[in-house]
């Protein structure tokens, strides 16, 4: 599936606590072992033996293994809503629309590439555990913001939508991505496929979001 890239440890501001270090350990044990298996594969044994704690330690700290998974992609989400609110402000530039959804949409897929196994693993687990399934949606609700507000700024009132309008194409948006991505990972799509799946999104996305007026 591609070379992923682990994730950076953010520092610590405050002497680390031996809760931390357990913490730590069983968030290092879950990456480690998705390294080499699907999460469908991985016990709380598993995890709980690889980080050197008992399953009672595991389960003070995560109330299920799909909850250690949505603690490690925390971090990957802040880095994509980051990015993509940064794209996005250059809806208000000389900048084709289009273009812009299509780098947007780029650098959604690389990060989401960077780090598949872990955004497949929280897929599976989505599945199963209704926690996890309430993080993924806050998560796409928050990628979403952004977006909607770009959108939003870049429409005269003719375009005649409201913001809850906008706010739900984005989110079936969102969700044509995420199925999109997910085929391209798990299938191990090459460069070709890859562009032409961003080809056809972009279609999807300018069609959805961006005003007649504002269409190259």
């Amino acid at each position: 599936m591609g070379e992923v890239t682990r994730l950076p440890r953010a520092s610590e501001r405050r002497r680390p606590t031996a809760a931390d270090d357990k913490r730590r350990a069983i968030l290092a044990a879950v990456e480690e072992l998705l390294q080499e298996r699907p999460l469908q594969d991985i016990s709380v044994s598993d995890i709980a033996a690889k980080a050197g704690v008992g399953r009672s330690g595991f389960y003070f700290y995560f109330a299920s293994k799909g909850a250690a998974v949505s603690a490690l992609l925390g971090e990957v989400f802040d880095l994509i809503v980051s990015g993509a609110d940064a794209l996005l402000g250059e809806l208000r530039s000389s900048r084709a629309p289009a273009d812009v959804v299509r780098s947007v949409l780029e650098w959604t897929w690389r990060s989401w590439q960077s780090h598949q196994v872990l955004i497949l693993a929280m897929l599976d687990a989505r599945g199963l555990d209704a926690g996890v399934r309430e993080q993924w949606d806050a998560w796409n609700d928050r990628f979403a913001v952004p977006v909607v507000a770009a959108i939003l700024a870049g429409e005269t009132k003719r375009a005649g939508r409201t913001e809850a309008e906008v706010h739900e194409i984005v989110l079936a948006l969102i969700g044509a991505n995420e199925r999109a991505f997910e085929r391209l990972s798990r299938s191990g799509a090459n460069s070709a496929q890859i562009d032409r799946t961003l080809t056809a999104l972009t279609t999807l996305w300018s069609a959805g979001l961006i005003p007649s007026r504002g269409r190259t």
